[in-house]
């Protein structure tokens, strides 16, 4: 049985932070990547960089 005040609600805006500029890679020197909440460098970490799915 669904119950229809089940719908009628609405979620919470999500907060905006502020990360400031992204630091400078320590290996190449490029400016790193905000990815799954942390800074990582995409050029020195190739393809393999991304979340995880299993």
């Amino acid at each position: 049985m669904v119950d229809d005040d089940d719908d009628n609600f609405e979620l919470p805006d999500l907060p905006i932070y502020d990360k400031g500029p992204p630091p400078d890679c320590p290996i190449c020197g490029d400016p790193m990547k905000f990815i799954d909440g942390d800074w990582a460098c995409v050029d020195c970490n190739g393809e393999l960089l991304g979340p995880e799915t299993g």
